[in-house]
């Protein structure tokens, strides 16, 4: 019971330092980086950061315990590189004048993300 106790509190102290750690050197693309995107509630997936005019992404993970209940959202924050965004209908960074609208981000998160660490029943 401890080693369970103990594995739980390591995922939510490195899932909690997961969110918004991000590469040295991003405030040359990001002057300054809004945290108020949250996993919690979230499916696994990918979501373009609306906040950081999608510059920035993350890809969220619900940690369940051996009876299926959440007990932790992990969130995983990455950066596109110089002069693109995050696409939230290819799940890519690209040029802004190729990527889904950063201000309709929001509208896709569903349709996106559903089939996400599902496998296909005719696998």
């Amino acid at each position: 019971m401890k080693a369970v106790f103990v594995l739980a509190l390591c995922i939510a102290a490195a899932s909690a330092r997961s969110a918004y750690q991000l590469p040295s050197g991003v405030e040359l693309l990001r002057s300054q980086v809004i945290t108020s995107f949250s996993c919690a509630g979230r499916p696994y997936g990918y979501f373009a950061d609306v906040a950081n005019d999608c510059a920035i992404f993350h890809v969220c993970y619900p940690v369940n315990d051996e009876l299926g209940n959440i007990i932790e959202e992990a969130q995983f924050s990455f950066v596109c590189g110089n002069q693109t965004v995050f696409s939230q209908e290819s799940l890519t960074c690209a040029h802004p004048e190729e990527a889904f609208p950063c201000d309709q981000a929001e509208t896709l998160y569903d349709l996106s993300n559903a089939d996400f660490g599902k496998i296909p029943e005719d696998f």
